[in-house]
């Protein structure tokens, strides 16, 4: 979580008292200085607590805006407005990233057969098996419903292959821990070849993505969801 509405609400709170101290001197003397700076402490004794308590409220709602409420990965929204900043910065760099969009397989029978509840501990077991297999930088986000994305460093087949392979091992695991089938069909688009825009990217992933998943989703080896 960040500190920033702490931070800045410390040092507001430490600024007015300074500048009441300060102004009483240039005002009034040392004496009224002196009166003034025992005021100051009083009201940093009260103020700084309330403020930091107010600074991190404003922080927790920061960070929940940014959040997803279901799997604590980021947000769409948070991917959307921080996607322009990284596209600044790779035609900077003159760098190629990627855009890794991925589906979860069958998710509506998981639902169906295990309730919405277990549902979503599945949305949360495959996060944190996205979060574990981002060991290069990858930005993952929940896009909405039993989809994910992913922001990757890098644009090269092999890296995107490497990681894809690597996503699939870490569910087929997964699967078998939990006793019912999590795979994900999955796709890719390069910035900037396919777009500048993360709608653009997204579009062009989500078409691959489809084209994978009539392989994905029937691969043997995947364990059948288990009866409720």
């Amino acid at each position: 979580m960040s500190y920033e509405g702490r931070i800045t609400a410390g040092t507001a709170a430490i600024g007015v008292i300074l500048f009441t101290a300060g102004f009483s001197y240039w005002s009034n003397g040392l004496n009224s200085f002196t009166a003034a700076s025992s005021g100051a402490a009083i009201a940093a004794l009260a103020g700084l607590p309330l403020a930091w308590l107010f600074g991190r409220k404003f922080d927790r709602l920061k960070a929940e805006s940014f959040t997803d409420s279901v799997t604590g990965i980021y947000n769409r929204r948070f991917i959307g407005s921080g996607f322009p900043k990284l596209g600044r910065q790779a035609q900077r760099r003159n760098k190629r990233m990627s855009v890794l969009l991925l589906d979860v397989n069958d998710f509506k029978e998981v639902n169906d057969r295990f309730g919405h509840a277990q549902g979503d501990a599945a949305l949360r077991m495959i996060a944190e098996t996205l979060k574990a297999c981002s060991i290069k930088g990858e930005i993952v986000g929940r896009w909405g419903g039993d989809e994910f994305i992913m922001i990757c460093p890098y644009a090269d087949d092999k890296g995107i292959e490497k990681l894809a392979a690597h996503i699939h091992d870490q569910l087929l695991k997964l699967s078998l821990h939990a006793g019912m089938r999590l795979s994900v069909s999955l796709g890719s688009s390069v910035f900037p070849e396919d777009g500048t825009q993360l709608i653009q990217l997204v579009q062009s992933a989500d078409k691959r993505m489809y084209a994978d998943k009539l392989v994905t989703k029937r691969r043997p080896v995947e364990p059948e969801v288990k009866q409720a």
